[in-house]
């Protein structure tokens, strides 16, 4: 047993070090614009199957290297999360992705690419494509 095993920390000292430090805001923030696109989706009538949830779940598992249920609960007990809180996270992520495709699917493609930020990252994807070609890598 180490010297951390023995300290309690609470959640409270943790979100009073993430408002001291400014990370809280920026978390803060990104989990209201999730909610926000998660209600949207919702409206839009974007749903997730089970077989979609599963799927994800798997993935994140395999990411995480949890390669047995036995893994997965550990990981869930030490970082305090719940299987709950965990399925509707990727839920959340699944709902966002497909939100994501309905908007490009519904949006000014032309405005996108004549913008400097796009031709930008065009032009680094070619340049990395044409380099990885360059060099025997493709």
């Amino acid at each position: 047993m180490s010297f951390y095993d023995e300290l309690e920390v609470s959640v409270a000292e943790v979100v009073d070090y993430a408002k001291l430090d400014g990370s809280f805001a920026k978390a803060l923030e990104e989990v209201v614009k999730r909610k926000v696109a998660v209600e949207e989706a919702k409206s839009r009538g974007l749903s997730v199957s089970d077989e979609e949830l599963q799927k994800a779940c798997d993935t994140f598992r395999i990411i995480n290297n949890l390669t047995t249920s036995a893994a997965t609960e550990e990981w869930l007990k030490e970082n305090g999360i719940t299987l709950d809180t965990l399925e509707n996270f990727l839920e959340s992520n699944l709902l966002i992705y497909e939100l994501k495709n309905q908007l490009l699917n519904e949006c000014d493609k032309e405005k996108y690419l004549a913008s400097d930020e796009v031709q930008d990252l065009i032009r680094e994807m070619a340049f990395e494509d044409w380099l990885a070609k360059a060099v025997g890598q493709k």
